[in-house]
């Protein structure tokens, strides 16, 4: 919804894609450089990232779209990582419970594989995620590489989408939407097995 209400806007305000195409085009390299700026500082406010793969496919095509729009979604995880560990972590550590430093200290040991899931499966806001990892310990190279590996399936999906916004019915549209089934379907195994492994208290019930 919040992806055709954007372009709605920009119709309704007479831009075209083809106009906007062709001010990235005269932008030249700095285009793409700035579209994975903006899109990575919209990130850390919680801007939709949909929204910006969806862009970046419109912008940029199929092809040149998807590693900006992953760069620019690394550059938020990284950013919303490092903004929540500086800000919130230690305050946060210092409240918690014996039994929820154990919880925090089991998410942060499984970190790679519930990133991973909460990218893969539909509905999980992604900027809340990230603002997470950061409080909940995981360290940075997993982080990333979970969002990385997690986010791209949709990533294609949604940029492959933008491209194919003139005819949706197209073989892109097509494997936007085959993608994303895939995607969801995997993030709910990991995440079935996530909670398959979750640690048991002494009378034997989930953590």
């Amino acid at each position: 919804m919040l992806i055709a209400a954007a372009f709605v806007a920009v119709t309704v305000a007479g831009i075209g894609p083809a106009e906007v195409r062709g001010w990235v085009r005269e932008a030249g390299a700095l285009g793409p450089l700035l579209f994975v700026l903006a899109g990575g500082a919209l990130g850390l406010a919680l801007f939709p990232g949909q929204v910006t793969a969806t862009a970046a496919g419109a912008l940029f095509g199929a092809v040149a779209g998807t590693p900006i729009a992953l760069l620019a979604a690394l550059l938020t995880a990284a950013g919303s990582l490092l903004l929540a560990r500086r800000i919130g972590a230690d305050a946060l550590l210092a409240l918690l419970s014996p039994r929820a430093r154990h919880r925090r200290a089991w998410v942060a040991e499984h970190g790679f594989g519930a990133v991973l899931a909460s990218r893969l499966v539909p509905g999980v806001p992604s900027g809340i995620v990230n603002y997470l990892a950061g409080v909940a310990g995981i360290g940075m190279r997993a982080f990333l590489a979970a969002v990385a590996l997690g986010a791209l399936p949709k990533t294609i999906a949604y940029v492959a989408l933008g491209g194919a916004l003139a005819d949706p019915l197209s073989a892109r549209g097509a494997v936007a939407v085959g993608l994303y089934v895939t995607a969801a379907l995997a993030g709910l195994l990991v995440a079935r097995r996530l909670v398959a492994a979750r640690p048991t208290t002494a009378h034997g019930a989930r953590a």
